[in-house]
């Protein structure tokens, strides 16, 4: 998970709404939808609106990122849960929150950020759901994955969860990662895709992936014609030139769309 700064929590919870427009324009799904359908293609029912969920700011490590449980709790909030930031941070807030009839747990620490369904006993973390939420942001982008080429930058925790979210969705997945002894890690789990250099990549894909922490390595001229891009970390791999002509077939968010995934997964 990526650390983010005060800045970038504040605009994330001011701009929400203007990145659900956007999200909406390139998907044709708002944060709602979007959520339920990367966590379930069938008609299960999964009950966002009203769930009691609170989010703990946690001091350990690093220490609390001012604004960071403000904004987790805003996006629960667009959802349609019952969301609340608890007063006290840790244990207390724990318990303050159990206490006040949450049933869902937001947590983050320097390591993990995760959601816990305090009724079913479950957790669900941060890095699955921001790859499957941007899986399905390519999804619905795109019109469909199947035998397509997907570029991923990087094969950290959230490129390898969306590795095999792509794999399964029908994609046939390029990677991009020069550290080989993540490339040999990510073999020996099972995932399968073909190592290439950034440049043959994005010759071949318009679908990109991108889950490095690597700034403005892709340039406007290297942007196809059709290009999408799902890009959930910070900073964003795409200078400020190939964005522009991107537009909206830029999706970037660190936060809302995770949130909202974690949230519809805990609740199934």
């Amino acid at each position: 998970m990526t650390r983010l700064t005060e800045t970038d929590v504040t605009t994330l919870t001011r701009d929400l709404e203007a990145f659900e427009a956007r999200l909406l324009e390139a998907t044709g799904l708002g944060l709602r939808d979007l959520a339920l359908r990367a966590v379930t293609d069938e008609n299960r029912c999964v009950q966002l609106r009203g769930a009691r969920v609170a989010a703990v700011p946690m001091a350990s490590g690093e220490g609390v990122i001012p604004g960071f449980s403000a904004c987790v709790v805003a996006t629960l909030l667009h959802l349609g849960c019952d969301a609340w930031m608890t007063t006290q941070p840790d244990v207390r807030g724990m318990q303050a929150a159990v206490s006040a009839g949450a049933t869902i747990l937001f947590l983050a620490d320097d390591h993990r950020f995760i959601a816990l369904n305090l009724t079913k006993g479950c957790g669900v973390d941060n890095d699955h759901a921001t790859a499957d939420g941007y899986v399905t942001v390519l999804e619905a982008a795109a019109g469909g994955l199947e035998r397509r080429e997907v570029l991923v930058l990087g094969l950290g925790p959230v490129g390898r969860a969306a590795v095999r979210r792509l794999a399964s969705r029908g994609a046939q997945v390029l990677v991009v990662e020069p550290d080989t002894e993540r490339i040999a890690a990510a073999r020996d789990v099972g995932l399968g895709f073909e190592v290439v250099e950034l440049t043959d990549g994005l010759a071949r894909c318009d679908l990109v992936f991108d889950a490095t922490p690597a700034a403005g390595i892709i340039d406007a001229a290297d942007v196809r014609e059709g290009t999408i891009a799902a890009v959930p970390g910070m900073p964003s791999a795409f200078t400020e030139a190939a964005q522009e002509v991107l537009g909206v077939r830029h999706i970037h968010e660190p936060l809302a769309i995770g949130v909202a995934v974690m949230a519809a997964r805990a609740l199934l």
